[in-house]
């Protein structure tokens, strides 16, 4: 092994493997460096709350957003300009917003393979000095000891949508389509504007206690925000209008073959 040659080994989530990470090794915060992550709408949520700042501001200030060729927005975290390509919330002493840090830094060195996440590749770079440390676990115990389940679920949400049939057959989104998915995952102050200082919920039936819950509960709001896209732009018995003539002539539409 050696830094141009990383190993690269297949583990289940039952399987140990040695590795640890902390202040005390020489490349401590290396890896916050050169970096290019892909950030869920869970993600933004997590990160904006440990940065102290609304959704819009930090979207503009840390992300780069581009959409991908099916119309679906990808927002990159946006790193230091230099050669170092650093994470802006990197210090010297570590992770600024640690335990706001977003899942793919939460899982690291641990990759699923698939989104089934059966098998994990670990890649043992030369140049991580942290496996050489002696501590041993399995991926499952990795997990638990980051706190990804709550990622995972989350995350598996919205797979739900950028996963949709509607994609698999071969659907765009168009400019207007790709905004409603980037305002109401991952822009989630303007998202709850919308849904506050608008008629939205005399026209649809929404449950009581979820309307005062999304008031101040991010996660409540990133949920339902999922179920209305699902229904804006798949069609999905995700909601259900007041107007119960309407909406059983919308459900029966959905359900026509086009």
């Amino acid at each position: 092994m050696n830094e141009h040659h990383p190993k690269k080994v297949l583990f289940t989530v039952h399987e140990p493997f040695q590795f640890a990470c902390h202040p005390g090794l020489s490349c401590y915060n290396r890896c916050c460096h050169d970096i290019s992550i892909f950030l869920t709408p869970y993600d933004v949520l997590r990160m904006r709350k440990g940065s102290g700042m609304s959704s819009g501001e930090f979207l503009e200030r840390y992300t780069i957003t581009f959409l991908a060729d099916d119309g679906i927005p990808l927002v990159l975290l946006k790193v230091s300009e230099d050669a170092q390509k650093a994470c802006p919330f990197v210090t010297s002493e570590g992770c600024a917003i640690y335990p706001n840090r977003p899942w793919s830094c939460r899982m690291y060195p641990v990759s699923p393979t698939s989104s089934e996440e059966v098998e994990f590749l670990i890649e043992e770079i030369p140049s991580c000095l942290g496996f050489g440390e002696e501590r041993e676990q399995t991926v499952g115990e990795w997990k638990h000891h980051q706190n990804i389940d709550l990622y995972d679920s989350m995350n598996r949400a919205y797979r739900e949508i950028t996963q949709h049939h509607f994609f698999q057959m071969g659907n765009k989104l168009d400019a207007g389509r790709a905004k409603l998915i980037y305002t109401a995952c991952y822009d989630l102050d303007s998202f709850r504007k919308f849904l506050f200082q608008s008629r939205f919920f005399e026209k649809y039936d929404v449950e009581a206690d979820l309307i005062d819950k999304m008031e101040n509960d991010d996660e409540e709001l990133l949920s339902f925000s999922y179920r209305w896209v699902k229904f804006a732009l798949f069609s999905e018995d995700t909601l259900r209008l007041k107007d119960r003539d309407m909406d059983k002539l919308l459900q029966s539409q959905a359900k026509t073959p086009s």
